[in-house]
């Protein structure tokens, strides 16, 4: 499945970022400081469609992020941060074509800046959006 192997190579990006990295799950983000979810958001899949049959698709995932937050603005700087280098990660690894195990993949891009969504005082969910590009029929691999 499409949303697996996205959440492996996320870990893997991750790693690369911080020694942090406690869970990434599915459609539930708990909690806990420096756990993930990755959801995947409804959107119209087709990109392009052939009389062949074979097509380009999209996937779009919103990856969520819990981060210790206070008024602690070097904290805060540091949480800002470390979506700019995920970003960065990601378009680095793009460019060199270090892309998720998925049949067809082309191209996997962050579609926004890593945002904070909500905060209680003590941590803040962020939300970062990813979309993968991919080509399904039988020249899916050409």
């Amino acid at each position: 499945m499409r949303i697996e192997e996205l959440r492996s190579y996320l870990f893997e990006v991750l790693n690369s970022l911080t020694q942090n990295v406690n869970q990434i799950n599915a459609n539930m983000l708990s909690n806990k400081i420096d756990n993930y979810s990755l959801d995947k958001i409804p959107t119209d899949t087709e990109v392009e469609q052939w009389i062949t049959g074979d097509a380009v698709r999209r996937d779009v995932y919103s990856f969520r992020s819990r981060k210790a937050y206070s008024q602690d603005t070097i904290n805060n700087l540091r949480n800002i941060g470390f979506f700019e280098e995920f970003e960065n990660k990601i378009k680095s690894n793009n460019k060199e074509g270090i892309l998720p195990n998925i049949d067809g993949i082309e191209s996997i891009e962050c579609l926004n800046c890593g945002t904070m969504y909500s905060a209680d005082g003590v941590t803040a969910e962020f939300d970062i959006q990813i979309q993968i590009t991919y080509r399904e029929g039988e020249n899916a691999s050409l």
